[in-house]
């Protein structure tokens, strides 16, 4: 079999340069900024309270940007802080409605440009074309598992 590996790392770049273009639509959840705006579509997608905790674990980033992601968006009116019932040094983030309402409209433009897009692909393909990424980023992700360090 060829070695795939080089032109997978140069179809993924591409990949990851057409996922980054943003669509004039989604400005809105950006002008938050990116990692606001992930916070934001995260704690719309689990619709519930999350602690500072599991919020650095999903974006990626230190206790210290968490605070300040979310001193950000309190500001804006976008997410609440609320504090643990059990531990007094602990807070849970909330969404507001001005929030969820910016984060619906912004995964409805991500939705929008994905049915455009395979709209313009065989519709014969798509069902096989979906099996095969899927698989993909199913092995991507236990690549990722298998050497994540911890810090």
């Amino acid at each position: 079999m060829p070695d795939y590996s080089a032109k997978f790392h140069d179809l993924i770049t591409r990949l990851q340069v057409v996922l980054s273009e943003i669509d004039y639509a989604q400005k809105s959840c950006l002008q938050a900024g990116r990692m606001e705006c992930m916070l934001l579509n995260y704690l719309h997608k689990t619709n519930a309270p999350a602690n500072m905790n599991e919020l650095a674990r999903v974006l990626n980033v230190s206790h210290s940007r968490v605070t300040r992601i979310m001193d950000n968006l309190v500001a804006k009116h976008l997410v609440t802080r609320q504090p643990s019932e059990e531990d007094r040094r602990c807070w849970f983030a909330l969404i507001t409605e001005k929030g969820n309402k910016i984060a619906k409209n912004s995964l409805q433009t991500v939705v929008d440009q994905q049915t455009r897009i395979l709209k313009k692909l065989p519709e014969k393909d798509i069902d096989t074309l979906f099996k095969h990424f899927k698989a993909y980023v199913e092995k991507y992700e236990e690549i990722l598992k298998e050497t994540y360090v911890e810090i």
